[in-house]
C-alpha cells in the first residue's frame, strides 16, 4: 500500500494505491496555517470513512512547503513510515532548463506520469489546470524540456469578482454561444470560451516550436474543456499520483 499526496496551492489531492491500482482518492483544501495533529486527525478519518488499510509507504510532493513539512509529520505520526518528498533528481528527469531547482515538483511528477503513455512522437505536452495553468513539454524517455504557466480559470473568475462592483461569481460552464445576450452569459463566454482558446492557442504554438505531441490534460477544469478542447489527446485527473506512483516504483 503506497500513500502518494500532491500538495497544491489550492487543494491537495491523496491516492492510495494497491500495487499499481488506485482504490481510494481525495481531494481535500490546501491550509497552510493547519498543523500536524489536524492533518493527523484529518487523515485518520478519511482512512476510517473508507475502511482502508494504513500505508507501507508514503510519497509526496508538494508547492507548499509549510503544508509539506506538517503533512509529512502527520503522515510519520499517524502511519509510522517516513514520506519521501519528490524533488528533480528524485523523478529520474533531465530537467533541461536554465535552473533545474525552479521547476515545481508537481509539473515533473506530471512529466513522470506522462512518459506512460505512448507518444507516436515520443514528445508530450501536459496541461494542468489548477490555482494556477502549466504547460510543460516532455520528451521520452525522461527529458523535461520547460513550458509555460498562466493564471488558472477559477483563480482568474476569483480576481474579477472581487476587482469590479457588478460582476458576479460563476460557476465555469460552457456556454450554447460565444455572444452573450446577458452578464452570465458574457461571463461564461469569455472566461471558458476564452480559456479554452488561451490553451488551444498555447498548445498550437508549443507544437510549431517542438512538433506534434501527445497532449494530455489533467486538473480540476480539465473535463470542463475536454468537449470544447479538440488538442486534448486524452484527459486524466490522476496524472500527478501515478507519477509520484512510478517514481516510487522506480526508487524501489
Amino acid at each position: 500500500m503506497l500513500l502518494a499526496v500532491d500538495i497544491g496551492n489550492t487543494s491537495t489531492a491523496l491516492g492510495l494505491f494497491e500495487g499499481e491500482r488506485l482504490i481510494a482518492h481525495f481531494r481535500i483544501h490546501t491550509d497552510r496555517m493547519r498543523m500536524e495533529s489536524e492533518y493527523r486527525v484529518l487523515l485518520k478519518n478519511l482512512f476510517a470513512l473508507e475502511g482502508l488499510p494504513p500505508p507501507k509507504a508514503a510519497i509526496l510532493s508538494s508547492v507548499v512547503p509549510p503544508v509539506e513539512r506538517e503533512m509529512g509529520r502527520a503522515i510519520e505520526g499517524l502511519f509510522g513510515v517516513k514520506a519521501r518528498v519528490v524533488d528533480a533528481e528524485a523523478t529520474g528527469l533531465v530537467v533541461a532548463i536554465d535552473n533545474p531547482k525552479e521547476a515545481g515538483a508537481d509539473r515533473l511528477v506530471n512529466a513522470v506520469g506522462a512518459l506512460a503513455y505512448p507518444s507516436p512522437t515520443g514528445r508530450y505536452i501536459v496541461v494542468d489546470f489548477g490555482t494556477a495553468t502549466t504547460f510543460d513539454l516532455v520528451e521520452a524517455p525522461n527529458r523535461y524540456l520547460g513550458g509555460a504557466i498562466t493564471i488558472g480559470p477559477q483563480t482568474a473568475a476569483d480576481a474579477l469578482a472581487q476587482r469590479t462592483a457588478k460582476l458576479p461569481r460563476i460557476d465555469l460552464v460552457p456556454p450554447q454561444k460565444a455572444v452573450g445576450k446577458n452578464t452570465l452569459e458574457a461571463l461564461r463566454s469569455g472566461l471558458v470560451l476564452g480559456y479554452a482558446a488561451l490553451v488551444e492557442g498555447m498548445v498550437r504554438r508549443f507544437k510549431e516550436e517542438a512538433g506534434e505531441a501527445l497532449v494530455i490534460a489533467t486538473g480540476g477544469f480539465a473535463e470542463t474543456l475536454r468537449p470544447i478542447c479538440p488538442s486534448f489527446d486524452l484527459v486524466d485527473e490522476d496524472l500527478t499520483l501515478k507519477g509520484l506512483l512510478r517514481i516510487h516504483m522506480a526508487q524501489g
